[in-house]
């Protein structure tokens, strides 16, 4: 392949890429509360014994294979969030965020503090995941503009 052949290539590759962000998935905000949802209630679920804690384990589990099945099903596509470019700092940042929450969580557990304050982690929680997963998707959404994915 000569020089000119790879520049073209990579210049269908990057419309292409710039094609999917103008007509590609936009998540309705309920595929957005599901994400959270589901980020919430394994954050709750560490606030309690192996009892109620397996199935608040188990159920978001449940969800995600469905969000992906979905996902795949209603787009055509799921994009992991570990994936390199712009929104890997936001994925990280979530991560380190949650598992903040289930340090709370876990806190709330270990002293017997009251479901309220386990419910407002989980709630926290279910807010940060919310606003995470829309500013994950505008990054994406901008990087497939810019031809950077």
């Amino acid at each position: 392949m000569n020089p000119i052949e790879a520049r073209a290539a990579l210049d269908s590759m990057a419309e292409a890429q710039r094609e999917l962000a103008r007509s590609g998935p936009k998540y309705p905000l309920w595929r957005h509360a599901a994400f959270a949802a589901v980020m919430a209630t394994l954050v709750l679920g560490q606030g309690f014994d192996l009892p109620v804690q397996l199935p608040l384990l188990v159920a978001p589990l449940a969800a995600i294979a469905w969000l992906v099945a979905d996902d795949r099903k209603r787009y055509g596509v799921f994009v992991n969030g570990y994936r390199k470019g712009r929104t890997l700092p936001v994925t990280l940042l979530l991560l380190a965020l949650m598992l903040g929450a289930m340090g709370g969580e876990l806190y709330a557990r270990f002293n017997h503090l009251d479901l309220g304050v386990k419910l407002g982690i989980a709630g926290f929680a279910f807010v940060v995941a919310l606003a995470m997963s829309l500013w994950w998707t505008r990054l994406y959404d901008r990087e497939l503009l810019d031809g950077g994915a």
